[in-house]
């Protein structure tokens, strides 16, 4: 049996136990649950049928956004809200958070509370919320700026003309003065580890991810990339237009082709080598990856 096939179980009979991780990746096909552990790719299957919009996950819980509603990972499978047709779901300090039809919204107590009205929403992360003119904060849906804005992540948002980074600060005339640019041209996604990434200038910064169209990039301020993080590109075994970056105890990535990623650090590996690894799910319509 060649080792493609073997479960995680059977992998780790050969060697140390992994702490094992469940991603799961959202397409045209429905939400596929992926095995992950020590840098290994195992197996996956499909959990839920539907035509995903937009995944996120947090607490222990996958959201999913369809043309007909907002699911939620229950015992019994995901379940629907009543939220309605969705273009976005994400998380904050207080919850799950979706968008669709004009309107945000948060899930409490198994119901939906209006926060505000917000057209052609894409993506929400935190506190902000990424829409076709531009982004948003949360709670009250204030308008904060940029234009086209395809993601947001922490204090980082990814637009049609650049990657800005936010850095609110008292005594702003306005809040496009509060956005500096970090990287110039097209980006469709970015993302962070906890949505709080270190100021700039900082030594030790947390995991921070951004694609462009053709690449995807880390920053990170390791030896030889001077007094500065650094736009480090990630050296994949694919070249393929990454859609979105998750993380849990690995950095995990989807491709728009439907190839997933896993980047583990190298004493974390059962072999020692750590690295980028990759796995085809054959889905289509990728859409995102989320961790619980």
């Amino acid at each position: 049996m060649s080792d493609d096939v073997l479960s995680l179980s059977e992998k780790r009979m050969y060697g140390q136990t992994r702490p094992e991780t469940h991603a799961y990746v959202g397409s045209g096909l429905g939400v596929t649950r992926v095995e992950t552990a020590g840098g290994q790719i195992g197996r996956f299957s499909l959990a839920h049928r539907c035509a995903a919009r937009d995944i996120a996950g947090a607490n222990g819980e996958i959201a999913v956004a369809t043309e007909e509603a907002v699911l939620i990972s229950t015992d019994e499978g995901f379940e629907p809200t009543g939220f309605g047709p969705a273009t976005a779901v994400g998380y904050d300090a207080d919850g799950l958070v979706a968008a669709g039809e004009g309107r945000v919204a948060r899930y409490d107590d198994g119901e939906w509370w209006e926060m505000g009205e917000v057209a052609d929403v894409r993506a929400l992360s935190d506190d902000l919320v990424a829409a076709a003119d531009g982004v948003y904060g949360l709670p009250g849906c204030a308008y904060l700026g940029l234009h086209d804005a395809a993601d947001v992540a922490g204090p980082f948002a990814a637009t049609a003309d650049g990657l800005y980074r936010r850095d609110p600060q008292e005594g702003t005339v306005g809040p496009r003065e509060n956005w500096a640019a970090v990287r110039s041209g097209a980006h469709g996604v970015v993302a962070t580890d906890d949505g709080r990434s270190q100021p700039p200038e900082a030594s030790d910064v947390g995991r921070v991810h951004a694609a462009d169209v053709d690449t995807l990039y880390e920053l990170t301020d390791r030896a030889g990339a001077g007094p500065e993080p650094h736009w480090q590109p990630c050296d994949l075994p694919v070249r393929e237009r990454v859609v979105d970056v998750a993380y849990g105890d690995d950095t995990y990535a989807i491709t728009a082709d439907g190839t997933f990623l896993v980047n583990t650090a190298d004493d974390a590996t059962a072999d020692g080598r750590g690295g980028w690894r990759s796995r085809s799910l054959g889905v289509p319509e990728v859409v995102g990856v989320a961790v619980a």
